[in-house]
């Protein structure tokens, strides 16, 4: 009896000093690079709780699902994966993408057979065996594809601890998510007047941030999707720009503590987004977001070194290879990485981690459905960098559908308590919700 109990109690010495002792690497390159742990025997929260029965948490269904729902008057189309295990645990993720999600949903068909029959605690196992895998064809809807089954693994784990997400991350550093209110102003006059009212509306319902796109009045092609401008010079015309300053100058007057969030969606040339950064400088807005693509890092560098504003943009960079360069050379002053797009999780954390080393301080991107809801929340929980999260088009009717309990609120969020990623999606919601393949491909597209 006592040798069974020495022989246990060396086999615990052993699995703990293996975890103590276990090997930095190094995830990205120059200054930006970050050590994590990795590997069977770290010292990591998911490597010690691991069960000695590799059989445990063994993945049995990879299933896609297309779920319409309506958020804030607005349906849209939204790319979620049900994982289950042979236990019967249901984990759920989400790899919505603009403007179709059907690729994405055929994308995890594919990669299917690599994630079935393997071990929900091996998360960066299996996020590299698909990342490995489809590396030929890198991209969008590849990596929405692992961002889906990734956090889906991440709800079925922390389910299986007891333990609401943020505690597998670290814990709760923020009791609290500031949010920015998304395109609250309405249909108004673009004028400082209407825009001071509308604000000082908003900062009444307790709303302490605000975002919208200002630039939706520039010429477009009939038939075209609003915003698309017809003149492919991406110049702004000293119509815009003025009307801009107006509305901006207006949010100010309004609201004098008001974080002012602009979005450009890209739509701007390198002068243009200066001489804009320069026309709203003035009344210092929190961050004028992607005022140019993303494709060039000099082009967002040059107006970067421009303005005081700090641009915000990363939305559409899919992995940390795509945004090394951006954090290192520092050509945005705030990161806006979307889990449901760039990876998972897993990626996103050392997402994070890179650019907390360069002091940029981190607001998730999200438009998205409750899925990418939940796990930007817990994120957000869990980060020392974090400075803001996008409402987008969160509703608290879906919300408290789906999370059991939710406190609406215009200045921030709560994240969820109850284990994994908090919320349900029982079989009789998506039993309703659910739509096929072809009928998301001749849906309308998000807003």
């Amino acid at each position: 009896m006592n040798r069974r109990v020495d022989a246990e109690r060396r086999r615990f010495l052993r699995r703990v000093s293996a975890g103590i002792l276990g090997t930095g690497v190094r995830i990205g390159g120059g200054l930006s690079a970050v050590s994590t742990w990795s590997g069977a025997q770290t010292n990591s929260i998911l490597n010690q709780a691991r069960p000695a029965d590799a059989s445990v948490l063994r993945i049995r269904k990879v299933e896609p699902k297309i779920l319409r729902i309506s958020q804030r008057g607005h349906a849209s189309y939204f790319l979620m994966c049900r994982i289950e295990t042979a236990e019967g645990l249901v984990g759920w993720g989400e790899g919505t993408n603009f403007p179709k999600v059907a690729t994405i949903a055929t994308e995890i068909e594919m990669v299917k057979p690599l994630v079935l029959g393997q071990s929900a605690w091996d998360i960066e196992k299996i996020w590299y065996t698909i990342y490995r895998a489809r590396n030929a064809m890198h991209g969008s809807a590849v990596q929405s594809a692992l961002s889906a089954i990734d956090i889906a693994l991440w709800d079925i784990v922390a389910q299986k601890l007891n333990v609401p997400l943020y505690r597998l991350l670290g814990g709760k550093i923020n009791e609290q998510i500031k949010i920015y209110t998304s395109y609250r102003w309405g249909d108004i006059p673009r004028t400082a007047e209407a825009y001071a009212r509308r604000t000082r509306e908003l900062v009444a319902e307790g709303a302490v941030a605000g975002k919208w796109d200002p630039f939706f009045d520039v010429p477009y092609t009939p038939g075209s999707q609003p915003g698309v401008a017809a003149d492919f010079s991406r110049q702004a015309s000293l119509k815009t720009i003025h009307e801009v300053t107006e509305m901006v100058r207006g949010i100010r007057e309004g609201g004098p503590e008001f974080e002012i969030c602009v979005e450009a969606h890209a739509k701007m040339n390198v002068a243009s987004a200066v001489r804009v950064a320069k026309a709203i400088e003035p009344y210092n807005p929190m961050f004028l977001e992607e005022p140019v693509p993303p494709e060039n890092v000099d082009a967002m560098l040059a107006v970067q070194r421009a303005t005081s504003i700090p641009i915000a943009a990363g939305e559409r960079l899919k992995s940390r290879l795509q945004a090394r360069e951006y954090i290192e050379r520092e050509a945005f002053r705030i990161y806006q990485p979307d889990v449901s797009r760039a990876g998972g999780i897993t990626e996103f954390r050392k997402l994070a981690a890179m650019a907390e080393n360069h002091f940029i301080p981190v607001a998730p991107h999200n438009p998205n459905g409750p899925v990418c809801l939940a796990a930007h929340l817990h994120l957000s929980a869990a980060m020392a960098n974090f400075v803001i999260l996008e409402e987008g088009n969160t509703d608290p009717a879906v919300c408290r559908e789906l999370f059991g309990t939710w406190q609406d609120s215009r200045s921030h969020f709560l994240p969820p308590e109850r284990p994994g990623l908090g919320l349900r999606i029982p079989d009789a919601y998506v039993r309703e919700h659910q739509v096929d393949l072809e009928r998301a491909v001749r849906g309308e597209a998000e807003s």
